[in-house]
């Protein structure tokens, strides 16, 4: 059962012999933006029940991004309702998450690390004014963001307040025409046609391009990092605006207040915290579903001594949320885009683990800080 088509929850759809169930929406999005056709597959249709075994299975949308799905779980003991990631706002793309009380409400505790809650409203209206600086200094505003549901809604907003032509990745493009076949009006051109690289050398557009796409090559661009974790890199070089399709800290707690389930397991991101806050605010039993094991040690290598001491200290003041899980390839992506080596970043990591000041889970593949 495949929650939504980003990669981290859609390898469930490279298992050659398993029979895969997610929505239609889901699976286009994922053989466009991996390029691999998918067998064994049955369609999840939202309000429809499925019978799988002795039960039945019901689909929910989650309101994250275009065709994610919680899965409701239906059994003589109690309906159990799994929610990875949801979001319980609506947006420019998608309505909130639906609600389904439940029994045993089994959620993922990711949730942006910003210390404040900003509203939806005035990051669009920043967004919208920074592009439009930068176009009056003939500069390209360059936003760098997930190409699953983040690129589309800033497509949208381009849209619908600027007359600005917008230029998309050629990935983004693909996933944005699974969009628009599904109902989803969105006007861009892909930066691999001729138009496209005329307006880009005419500075008269604006360009939404993946994470990890090196925008520092492109002497005209100005870029902003677009996503709930984006505020880490604001500086005077990049800009950052955390806007996500994800739910905040208060959306979870509210969303599972009105699930008004018996119990309550939570994993990966903030699990301990969260399962502390929900039992604490709402009075419901929540435990944290996890499970460590040892990890490998990496084979020795010859490291830059201060090269590595330069990127621990990057990496403690960017891992500073107590009992948060970092994912290891967000770290490493931060450490390659500050100019280090994948190995001195993986020292750096090492030795933080051993004195204390990271813990490492290999079952998420993740890093925390270990509360005080």
């Amino acid at each position: 059962m495949i929650s939504h088509a980003h990669y981290d929850h859609a390898r469930g759809f490279e298992f050659p012999v398993q029979r895969k169930y997610s929505t239609k929406e889901t699976l286009e999005i994922y053989e466009v933006d991996s390029g691999h056709k998918v067998g064994n597959w049955l369609q999840a249709r939202y309000g429809r029940r499925l019978k799988i075994g002795e039960v039945e299975v019901e689909t929910h949308a989650a309101g994250h991004v275009l065709g994610s799905a919680q899965y409701e779980i239906i059994t003589p003991e109690g309906n159990v309702v799994y929610a990875s990631h949801i979001n319980f706002t609506d947006t420019l793309l998608s309505r909130a998450a639906e609600v389904a009380p439940c029994d045993l409400l089994i959620v993922e505790s990711t949730y942006p690390s910003t210390s404040r809650s900003i509203p939806r409203e005035s990051v669009v209206a920043d967004i919208v004014k920074w592009a439009l600086e930068c176009i009056k200094d003939h500069r390209i505003p360059a936003f760098v963001t997930d190409p699953i549901g983040d690129a589309q809604e800033l497509i949208r907003i381009f849209n619908l307040w600027t007359e600005i032509p917008v230029i998309v990745h050629p990935r983004i493009a693909r996933v944005s025409e699974v969009y628009e076949s599904n109902g989803i009006s969105l006007r861009y051109l892909d930066a691999s046609t001729d138009e496209a690289t005329k307006m880009i050398e005419q500075a008269r557009c604006m360009v939404i391009v993946p994470r990890r796409f090196d925008t520092t090559r492109y002497g005209n661009f100005r870029t902003a990092h677009v996503s709930g974790w984006a505020t880490k890199y604001d500086d005077d070089s990049q800009k950052a605006f955390p806007l996500t399709a994800q739910a905040d800290l208060n959306q979870l707690l509210q969303f599972v207040e009105e699930a008004r389930p018996k119990a309550v397991l939570t994993f990966y991101g903030a699990s301990g915290l969260f399962a502390q806050m929900v039992s604490k605010r709402l009075g419901i039993s929540a435990t944290q579903l996890t499970t460590e094991r040892i990890r490998r040690k990496p084979q020795a290598t010859k490291v830059d001594e201060k090269r590595v001491l330069a990127i621990q200290e990057i990496l403690i003041r960017f891992m500073e949320t107590s009992g948060f899980t970092y994912e290891k390839r967000d770290v490493m992506t931060l450490g390659l885009r500050e100019g280090f080596r994948s190995t001195e970043i993986e020292e750096a990591l090492l030795r933080l683990t051993k004195i204390g000041k990271l813990k490492y889970s290999q079952i998420v593949d993740g890093y925390t800080v270990p509360s005080a």
